[in-house]
């Protein structure tokens, strides 16, 4: 698990188009602050992307936030 900032990073695990409906990618380290842990081995499917698989630290332009 990596430390992250959820306010400034932009990482596809905290992404709505990345496909982890139950959020197991990622956990709460210090919500308030902004901060979380995510597991950087994660692969799912982006499906704004026509469904391509990508790596949960990947990183695109059509990023939205989901926390």
């Amino acid at each position: 698990m990596r430390s992250f900032n959820a306010k400034t990073g932009r990482a596809c695990a905290f992404c709505k188009y990345w496909y982890d409906p139950t959020n197991a990618a990622i956990k709460p380290k210090d919500p308030v602050i902004g901060t979380w842990y995510y597991d950087e081995k994660a692969k799912n499917r982006c499906m704004k992307m026509h469904n391509t698989e990508k790596s949960s630290w990947a990183m695109c332009r059509d990023y939205e936030c989901k926390v």
